[in-house]
């Protein structure tokens, strides 16, 4: 198959699913597109009956976020910059292993495998059974070629070349015994964070909660932790998550909330107290599920400090304060472009040297 049928593939793929997700969409599907459509709609519907994480607003979500990421032109110039093959001959067989904490996180990977003309075999994570299996069906029936390409199993792996891997700091430990000696890429728990100076608009403050709660919070780009200023006033960010509050009828995510709120009361921890969630002082990163972390600081210098001690642990920040590295706007940490690599490695650059 050559790059060209294999763009053409994945820019209908998007066109459907910003057809199905968004509205205002200009697009004709086909009949048999039609039908998957309805496939996909019914995945959307019922699949937190699988997983109880995966409602159908946050599997919508992910799968817009998808849509406007395979738009025609963003995705031709992104496989542009790269050296691949029109019709690879010497084609590698590239393992990804998935996780399952938000809805079709690893279709990212699953997307640079098929672009850069290599096979994939795909470990689904037993969180996340339904997504990728319907993208593949899609590939399959557009181009029945993509079915000596795409292989896709709930169980042991083999005959792979090269790895990509997904998951959390114990599990990273397994991957390394069991695929180290392979070309590999390793992802770790990573999280996002938030610099705020004090004078974010109220837009700005809706599009932070966006970014801390979006998929409850589970994902690598999620923002679980806030550096501001000292004294800063915390009312107007309160406010902003009320918009989130029937999270508090969401079991899982409200027992979480309850847990670590009876942990700080019989630990005398203070905290903010926002009914679903909380905010407390803690210098770590990584917060647990309904709860943000926050540190003030003084001077800039400050904030500089601390993202270059912590580098290794930012996905993302999210501010609107010129000269911070990594940096997206408000709102954007859910909305990955094409060329923003989870850990900021190159995925297609791997790919692209096997």
């Amino acid at each position: 198959m050559t790059k060209a049928e294999r763009l053409f593939t994945l820019k209908r793929l998007g066109n459907l699913l910003r057809w199905i997700t968004l509205t205002g969409v200009y697009f004709t599907p086909s009949d048999e597109e039609i039908e998957l459509s309805k496939k996909l709609q019914r995945i959307i519907d019922e699949n937190h009956h699988f997983n109880l994480w995966f409602d159908p607003f946050h599997v919508k979500y992910s799968l817009s976020a998808l849509g406007l990421m395979l738009d025609e032109t963003r995705l031709e110039n992104w496989a542009n910059r790269y050296i691949i093959p029109e019709d690879r001959i010497n084609r590698k067989t590239i393992a990804v292993v998935c996780a399952g904490n938000i809805p079709a996180v690893g279709f990212h990977d699953f997307l640079c495998v098929l672009v850069s003309g290599h096979n994939i075999l795909v470990k689904l994570s037993s969180d996340d059974l339904l997504l990728l299996p319907w993208f593949s069906e899609f590939l399959h029936n557009t181009n029945p070629e993509f079915k000596n390409i795409i292989t896709i199993t709930e169980g042991t792996i083999s005959g792979f070349d090269a790895v990509i891997a997904t998951g959390s700091n114990n599990t990273s430990r397994y991957f390394e015994y069991y695929f180290g000696k392979y070309p590999h890429i390793f992802r770790r728990n990573m999280n996002s964070i938030a610099i705020l100076d004090g004078q974010e608009s109220p837009q700005e403050l809706s599009g932070l909660v966006d970014d801390i709660l979006i998929y409850y919070g589970r994902g690598c780009r999620n923002v679980s932790f806030l550096l501001v200023p000292e004294n800063y006033d915390f009312s107007p960010l309160l406010d902003a998550f009320r918009k989130y509050s029937h999270y508090a009828y969401h079991s899982k995510f409200y027992n979480n909330y309850e847990y670590n709120k009876a942990v700080m009361l019989v630990n005398r921890i203070p905290f903010y107290d926002i009914g679903f969630m909380l905010l407390t002082s803690h210098p770590s990163i990584q917060s647990p599920l309904a709860v943000i972390h926050y540190q003030t600081y003084k001077k800039s210098d400050e904030i500089y400090s601390f993202l270059h001690f912590n580098r290794d642990k930012i996905q993302r920040n999210v501010s609107h304060i010129q000269g911070i590295p990594i940096k997206v706007d408000f709102g954007k940490s859910q909305q990955p472009a094409l060329d923003d690599y989870a850990d900021g490695v190159d995925t297609m650059k791997f790919l692209e040297n096997l």
